[in-house]
């Protein structure tokens, strides 16, 4: 049997982003469960590097295909798709696997399409209500309707699948029940893998430095669903009887001055002088600078209002750190009972504050947090993807 795959979400913007790891982080543990009888065909863009993972797969086909340069331009790019469809042969793979269903989802083989998340239909109506002001207001509402047009066009390229995988049992149920057109499709669930840390650089000064106070530490982005502001208002209630307490948030768009604006962080920082030295956002970090705040935060805080999957909630518990979410989506299926799940939308105070007043519930949360997140590995995504996709070639 002979797999396609589209190795582009490997190259360009994508390769940072959650599509591109997830692929990586696949095809990585891939490569230990292929027999002699399965081979790969990598489809890759001819215009940019080849991603160094396919390289260890050296009995495999590469299949170069052309770019869409129109579509790779600002501000066209929200009406052009970024791809040229792609039209794999019956005579080079058996079946396709498509983790970027932006790229296109195949018809002329059968297609598993692998779903995330429903998010921008989901949070559409709270991101159009951000307060921005000026020509950037004006710019942001075209662009918003353009690439919301372009959404809708991309929803439909599940369609033509023959099987979906979606990230969580929650991302299922939602693509279900939002997407009704394809509720004739066979789709299951897997879930990701959690990676554990490799990362042997040196610890940067300035992040042991971080470790000096206790903290409550965040990881993730700043879209409106993160919840950041509910996260500082916490912090601020806690303040008061946790005066050497610190607010750890860290993450690269926590440099995006406008992102934050738009969102009300700026201003409730600005209100309160005496606490905002102590809200500290380092931007990026690497896995091992990443790995050390986990294992050294007082408490691991993720106040998501949705999640696809919900990775980080596994990188603090693999560090033994403990953990507080809120019970909605994905999170209790990653989660399990090795953490604090608190109502969707009520205070998270009286659960942070609990971990902070117990050393002992802290221990516990530790513990349990390290066997929950051994339970998702890269090695037993890849097993069951495979085997669904020899289904479909089967099939």
């Amino acid at each position: 049997m002979t797999i396609g795959i589209d190795a582009r979400p490997l190259q360009g913007e994508t390769k940072y982003r959650g599509i591109g790891k997830t692929l990586e982080f696949f095809l990585g543990a891939l490569i230990n469960e292929l027999d002699d009888e399965t081979t790969c065909v990598f489809y890759a863009d001819k215009d940019l590097p080849l991603p160094e993972i396919l390289k260890t797969y050296k009995s495999s086909k590469i299949i170069y295909v052309a770019h869409s340069k129109l579509g790779k331009t600002k501000y066209i790019r929200s009406v052009l798709p970024a791809y040229r469809p792609l039209k794999p042969s019956r005579k080079d793979i058996d079946v396709f696997l498509q983790y970027d269903a932006t790229l296109g989802v195949p018809t002329s083989v059968p297609t598993v399409t692998i779903f995330y998340d429903l998010i921008p239909l989901l949070f559409r109506v709270a991101e159009k209500a951000q307060k921005t002001k000026g020509l950037r207001r004006v710019k942001n509402t075209l662009a918003g309707e353009m690439y919301w047009r372009k959404y809708l066009k991309f929803l439909k390229e599940y369609k033509k699948s023959k099987h979906i995988i979606a990230i969580s049992e929650s991302s299922l149920r939602d693509l279900k029940k939002h997407i009704p057109s394809i509720k004739h499709i066979k789709s299951t669930a897997i879930h990701l893998g959690m990676n554990p840390i490799n990362d042997q650089s040196p610890i940067n000064k300035s992040t042991k430095l971080l470790a000096d106070k206790p903290y409550v530490l965040y990881v993730g982005g700043v879209d409106i669903r993160k919840n950041i502001i509910g996260l500082l208002d916490s912090f601020y209630k806690l303040k008061i009887k946790h005066p050497d307490l610190r607010l750890i948030a860290a993450g690269k768009e926590f440099s995006i001055k406008n992102a934050l604006d738009d969102l009300g962080w700026s201003k409730l920082l600005d209100s309160r002088p005496d606490y905002a030295k102590d809200v500290i956002a380092p931007g990026y970090l690497n896995g091992n600078d990443l790995h050390y705040l986990y294992k050294n935060a007082a408490v691991f805080v993720f106040p998501s209002r949705y999640e696809g999957f919900g990775l980080p909630i596994l990188e603090a518990m693999q560090a033994g750190c403990p953990v507080i979410a809120y019970d909605n989506s994905s999170i209790p299926e990653v989660a399990g009972d090795a953490a604090i799940l608190v109502k969707d939308g009520s205070s998270l105070v009286p659960a942070i504050d609990s971990i902070l007043n117990s050393k002992k519930l802290h221990d516990q949360l530790a513990v349990k947090g390290y066997e929950q997140a051994k339970k998702f590995t890269w090695q037993e995504n890849a097993r069951q993807t495979l085997k669904t996709v020899k289904e479909v070639a089967g099939r």
